[in-house]
């Protein structure tokens, strides 16, 4: 075969550009491409060593479903000269910067543009330009012409320093001019450019700062509503194995510097000069790899809202990513967080800056098979599981990541042992729904609610009141509100008045909130305190009072103290709600469509008393996780003779089953799991009932539950004593374990007061139960 000098025209036809419209971007992403390009210009300036003041991007789609309808993004960063901006909107061109840059003005900039319509304009300035250059994009035009040249365009400046880009759509296809025309779905549009850009649309940002506006409304970064860090308190707690763990983990590791081939977007081997794929050295540069931010604990648990962002140069690539949660053996990939909550609710939250990583062409994921990726997750998690008990299982050795540690400290989303403290050292909020309903003011920007301070308040008063069990009188822990009544002063012939006494409130933050009826859209702002039976706000003796005052607060006054509160059916929350459907009746009172306060009452129930609700599926689910618990507590009051002592007094079928699960779930060595107590995790339930009544000292004087058993001396009566305390504990297991084997449909039919009784059983167990740090 010979060759010839001719050659051929490889320029591709002008149909490639609108054919780049059929990937499929969803409508934030294209508009997400456009600003990339615009936060590039601000990133150069910086890199130029130029500070960035009042950087701005203004993105503007369309509010109607018209053919006349137009999508724009503006900004007044630096803008480019003519020949940058031919290149820039060239198709796979690639001479802008992979890794310093956000976008991939070209290819990025094609995707998006031809996905939302058909014609594109963009104009372009720099400081000092006579006039602003521009260029259009008109795809059926370049079809007709059968080549990709354009006309450049010119329109006058009127202020020779004004500088910046914009690009405007026009033609939009009628599927997204539909999209854009509903309302909640330009609300997804600033949601998701609200989470994605927050790290730089906050004060102090990284690597910048700027302001996003959407339609004119400027567009407020979503920060993640942790406890600690920035604002906050130091929140820390201490564990026994792992000493002071903060709920805050800064991050800041420099890698070794790599060459880096900016022609094919390689990382290569460490002291290679030549790229193996291009065969040059001309594009190899050796580049600064650093990992950074935070890894954190929400102030509330959600069954989805958690996990880490994964950055690149200050733009999230990936929100709320799970899969440094994930352990991979090689073979399978295990999930190890959320393991803890019936409800499979996480809480661990992190920003971590990558910049140094791939990422795949629509920006939504970081390239796994980039070696830069690995690094990072070693940083974070180590190379061992997250479970203790596995980490055992496989040898692993010390690991104090940020990841482990918070999972250690934090892993639980309930107390155990329910004691004074417990909600402290976890940092969790018992009622998760109060907790959800202040982060969304957080979010929404509400000053008060930044701070974690709210969130303390309400776990101060839980933990208060189990280290009084609301015996004691108002005060006491609480920070008191005093009020001296004494009335006028005395004239001067009157026999002087006796002391009145000093009336004592302490606030209730649980009940100190804004409640609000979905059935008559009513709000009340409520402040509740706990007061004494002589406070003259409760006259005659009465429980409570709901009064409204001047600055336009209802004034929620209980006595906890009173008879009505010694009910199992009675709480100061119920006393609350009870009154707030009452006001409703009287604010209702004449009109047509009042809504009968039954109906107000049981909504505001189902509101605001979802804690107290008897749920079939968490019970299951609270049961099964209680009778782990106990088992996992073995190996730390077992020596290995005894384990295996205990292993071998099992009936030959309880051994069987013990080690047909091992081997389900590939133990690696399960003699070793004998030896050293581990072997009651994988134990049928009943048998972990059955090693706690032979072996009761091994779980009782603070084991795992607190009682004192060994230690008790009541002469003559202490056997009796003793085995009364083996029934009591064996009675609630046989409820919990009763609840673990039954389906949550078939709970669901066996009415409140079987599950009543479950549900006590779990709370007698989980108080003065053992840790499982």
């Amino acid at each position: 075969m010979s060759i010839t000098e001719r050659e051929f025209n490889l320029q591709p036809t002008p149909r490639i550009l609108p054919m780049l419209g059929e990937i499929k971007l969803p409508e934030w992403r294209c508009v997400a491409e456009l600003v990339d390009n615009a936060v590039d210009g601000f990133l150069g300036i910086r890199r130029a060593g130029e500070d960035i003041t009042a950087a701005q991007i203004h993105v503007n789609i369309p509010l109607t479903d018209a053919p006349s309808a137009k999508l724009s993004v503006r900004d007044n960063g630096p803008g480019m000269s003519a020949d940058t901006l031919e290149k820039a909107v060239t198709a796979g061109w690639t001479g802008n910067d992979p890794i310093n840059n956000l976008g991939m003005f070209g290819m990025g900039f094609n995707i998006a543009t031809a996905r939302l319509g058909t014609v594109t304009t963009v104009w372009t300035t720099r400081k000092g330009d006579p006039e602003w250059v521009g260029l259009q994009i008109d795809f059926e035009r370049l079809l007709q012409q059968r080549h990709f040249r354009t006309p450049m365009l010119t329109r006058p400046k009127l202020d020779p320093n004004e500088s910046g880009t914009e690009v405007t759509v026009e033609r939009i296809k009628p599927e997204q001019r539909q999209f854009f025309a509903k309302t909640a779905n330009r609300t997804k549009v600033s949601r998701e450019l609200s989470r994605t850009y927050s790290a730089m649309l906050r004060p102090n940002g990284v690597p910048i700062t700027f302001r996003l506006f959407l339609n004119g409304t400027i567009v407020r970064g979503r920060n993640h509503c942790t406890w600690g860090g920035e604002g906050n308190a130091n929140r820390e707690v201490t564990t026994s194995r792992f000493g002071i763990v903060n709920a805050y983990q800064p991050i800041d590791v420099n890698l070794a510097d790599r060459p880096f081939c900016n022609a094919c977007w390689q990382w290569l081997p460490f002291q290679e000069q030549n790229c193996p794929m291009c065969e040059s050295s001309a594009n190899v540069t050796i580049r600064s790899r650093r990992v950074r931010g935070w890894l954190g604990v929400q102030r509330f648990l959600h069954d989805s809202e958690y996990g880490i962002d994964f950055l690149r140069n200050g733009r999230k690539i990936e929100l709320s990513s799970m899969d440094l949660f994930d352990w991979n053996d090689g073979e399978k990939v295990e999930r190890e967080y959320p393991i803890d909550d019936p409800r499979h609710r996480g809480r661990i939250v992190g920003e971590i800056h990558v910049d140094h990583c791939r990422v795949n062409y629509t920006k939504d994921r970081f390239d796994r098979n980039d070696p830069s990726w690995d690094e990072m997750v070693k940083i974070l998690r180590g190379e061992g599981p997250l479970r203790p008990d596995k980490a055992a299982d496989l040898g692993s050795g010390q690991n104090n990541t940020p990841l482990f540690l918070l999972f250690q400290a934090f892993r639980r989303s309930s107390p155990k042992p329910k004691v004074a403290g417990c909600y402290a050292k976890l940092l969790v909020v018992k009622d998760n729904a109060q907790a959800e309903e202040m982060a969304r003011k957080f979010y929404d920007g509400v000053g008060e609610f930044q701070p974690d301070t709210k969130w303390y308040e309400l776990i101060e008063e839980e933990d208060r009141k189990l280290l009084r069990e609301d015996t004691d009188g108002p005060g006491g822990e609480d920070d008191p509100i005093i009020d001296d009544i004494t009335g006028p002063a005395p004239g001067p012939q009157a026999p002087p008045l006796a002391p009145a006494p000093i009336i004592v409130r302490a606030p209730i933050a649980s009940l100190s909130r804004e409640f609000l009826s979905d059935e008559t859209g009513l709000r009340w702002n409520v402040a509740a305190s706990r007061a004494e039976r002589r406070d003259p706000l409760l006259a005659n003796g009465q429980p409570w009072v709901l009064k409204y005052d001047s600055t336009g607060v209802f004034q929620f006054v209980v006595d906890t103290q009173h008879a009505i509160f010694q009910s199992a059916t009675m709480t100061p929350l119920d006393a609350l709600l009870s009154e707030l459907a009452a006001q409703a009746l009287d604010t209702q009172r004449g009109r047509a469509d009042a809504r009968p306060h039954v109906v107000v009452l049981a909504g505001l129930r189902a509101r605001y008393a979802g804690e107290s609700r008897l749920d079939p599926v968490s019970l299951a689910s609270e049961a099964i996780m209680t009778i782990s618990g106990i088992a996992k507590s073995l190996p730390k009051n077992v020596q290995p003779d005894d384990s295996l002592t205990i292993f071998r007094e099992l009936l030959s079928t309880e051994q069987e089953a013990i080690l047909a699960k091992m081997a389900t779930i590939s133990v690696a060595n399960p003699q070793q799991a004998i030896n050293d107590g581990r072997f009651l995790q994988f134990a049928p339930r009943q048998t972990v009932l059955n090693v706690f009544e032979r072996y009761p000292e091994l779980f009782l004087d603070g084991r795992y539950w607190d009682t004192p058993y060994a230690c008790i001396d009541y002469g003559s009566q202490t056997e009796s004593a003793k085995t009364q305390i083996v029934r009591y504990y064996t009675g609630l297991l046989a409820d919990a374990i009763w609840l673990s084997e039954q389906d949550p449909s078939d709970l669901a039919e066996l009415g409140r007061a079987r599950l009543l009784r479950a549900s006590l059983a779990l709370d007698l167990l989980a108080t003065g139960g053992g840790s499982e740090e």
